[in-house]
């Protein structure tokens, strides 16, 4: 009993997933992250590290005043540090305080689901990467309780989770075996990052100032290698962001989209929403696969196009939102009673019972802690007293049977309500931060296609390509993505046959998305039965 390796895993998430994607993360965050993560490996897909930069000094100038945390405390900046930089760049006062506005309003905003500003610390804000230089790691600010003027600044991994790193691993594993796709996507990134040489002056110049050049310290681990020893110290027991499969064609497709962004002459400020749209886009894409494949189903993107204003539209696309929300929940379930099945087997789980409660140890006071054998095993260390005694209740339920149903009910209660808290409102923030959902208080959530996921679908689709035909652009979304627009792809699916829609529905749907394209001018029309979605970029 002792021995048995099956353990269960706190975070079933994790092992579906990644470790580890978190809901607290923002779309922004998550492109910032990795843009982070890859400019910190010299722009490499090949690197097993990177390296990080805190750019204090450089915030505090920008943030000046700002709120830190929720105890009163603001970012400060001493005038003596205002006169080294005045010195350094040979400006005003006046001069100065331009600079510092004119950062500041790179401040990329955040916004909460019913449309107020995220309020945020002063080491928790970001900013539009005009270059490389502008790319910094996600901080915390901690003060000493007995004397609050003395702070420690750390690096904080939690705050932006890790689907950055994620991202950047996903795009390792998909271009292994095609070395020109990962040339061409690291000599693209570098020169999209690389372009704004006015901002480096300013910006390095005031990091030299406070000897914050940008020699990054204290890298984070990518991937688990010996070669490691040499750069972290702790490589062996450091935590890794990991992926539960690594060899999936979608991260070579991820890959291409990517690249077929980037090759486009888009400069970095309006490049940085639309890479956020596809970025999200393609993380909800992975992780609705992850779960069709525990649960053996395939489903589809319904996209309203018509703004609402058609119901059988509307509903379709809610239908489809409900329908990926109902396969990610399925898919953790079986994960999770399979789990179950693995630690506390049917065949097993009396003589399991009997041995958890046998090993209580009664020297203890905290009869948690005389169960903590119990709660090992289960890797059920960190929760909550009051979840705990709850297990210990179906635990020690007097009949055999009865205690068996209820622990067994008890535990996958547990993760499910992970799986509400933390898990879907991941893939909501994804859709909504993406813009690919419309969701608010009181009313279901569907898909749409906003400006920038619009853009992105055309530039990933097209892939280097001048134009594409209306009708095959519209095939070859549903045949790469399953999104459903019009009629054809709805009767291919077999959305038509299941829903019995009338057609007309489907068209008018798709004539409006022919009009939006048109209003991004991503399609030229020659008649109504001819019309090209076409790249503005293409060289």
């Amino acid at each position: 009993m002792q021995d048995e390796s099956t353990k269960f895993s706190s975070k079933i998430g994790a092992e579906i997933w990644g470790h580890r994607f978190k809901d607290g993360q923002r779309g922004p965050e998550y492109t910032l992250e990795f843009l982070n993560v890859f400019a910190g490996t010299g722009f490499s897909l090949e690197k097993k590290y990177y390296d990080r930069r805190k750019m204090i000094e450089f915030r505090q100038f920008v943030y000046e005043g700002e709120k830190e945390g929720a105890k009163g405390h603001t970012a400060i900046f001493e005038e003596n540090k205002k006169n080294i930089i005045r010195e350094k760049l040979g400006v005003s006062e006046k001069q100065l305080e331009d600079l510092q506005v004119f950062f500041k309003n790179l401040t990329i905003p955040l916004m909460t689901p019913m449309g107020k500003p995220v309020d945020r610390s002063w080491y928790a804000q970001m900013m539009y990467p005009l270059h490389e230089s502008l790319l910094f790691s996600e901080v915390r600010v901690n003060r000493d309780k007995n004397n609050t003027k003395n702070l420690t600044i750390n690096y904080e991994r939690n705050f932006f989770a890790r689907g950055g790193e994620l991202y950047f691993l996903m795009l390792h594993y998909g271009t292994l075996n095609n070395s020109e796709l990962r040339i061409n996507i690291e000599k693209n990134m570098k020169t999209l990052l690389s372009s704004s040489s006015g901002v480096i002056a300013v910006i390095n110049q005031i990091n030299e100032a406070f000897s914050e050049y940008s020699t990054g310290d204290q890298p984070a681990p990518l991937i688990k290698d010996e070669e490691l020893s040499n750069v972290i110290t702790s490589w062996e027991s450091s935590e890794y962001p990991t992926l539960p499969n690594t060899d999936l064609d979608l991260y070579k497709e991820f890959a291409e989209e990517l690249n077929a962004l980037l090759m486009l002459n888009i400069d970095i400020y309006e490049m940085f929403d639309i890479l956020t749209s596809l970025i999200t886009f393609q993380l909800h894409r992975y992780m609705i696969f992850q779960s069709e494949q525990i649960i053996g189903e395939t489903s589809s993107y319904f996209i309203d196009c018509l703004e609402g204003q058609n119901k059988s539209i509307k509903f379709l696309a809610q239908d489809s939102y409900r329908i990926h929300e109902t396969i990610v929940r399925e898919a953790y379930k079986t994960f999770v009673e399979d789990r179950v099945e693995e630690v506390f087997s049917e065949s097993k789980a009396e003589e399991k019972i009997y041995f958890w409660r046998n090993n209580f140890d009664s020297s203890e006071k905290d009869k948690l802690k005389g169960y903590s054998g119990f709660f090992n095993e289960l890797n059920f260390n960190s929760l909550q007293a009051t979840k705990k005694k709850k297990l210990i209740e179906a635990l020690e339920t007097k009949d055999i049977n009865n205690a068996k149903k209820l622990l067994r009910l008890r535990i996958v209660e547990l993760y499910m309500e992970d799986l509400s808290k933390t898990q879907v409102p991941i893939m909501k923030t994804l859709a909504r931060d993406g813009q690919f959902i419309v969701s608010g208080k009181g009313s279901k959530a569907r898909y749409v296609l906003h400006d920038n996921v619009l853009s992105a679908l055309v530039y990933a689709t097209l892939n280097g390509q001048n134009n594409l035909p209306y009708d095959d652009f519209l095939n070859e979304l549903f045949q790469k993505y399953r999104i459903i627009i019009g009629e054809d792809a709805a009767k291919i699916s077999g959305l038509y046959s299941k829903e019995g829609i009338n057609l007309t529905h489907f068209r008018s749907n798709e004539k409006k998305m022919r009009q939006k394209l048109k209003q991004n001018g991503l399609l030229q029309e020659y008649s109504d039965a001819t019309a090209l979605v076409t790249n503005p970029y293409y060289n």
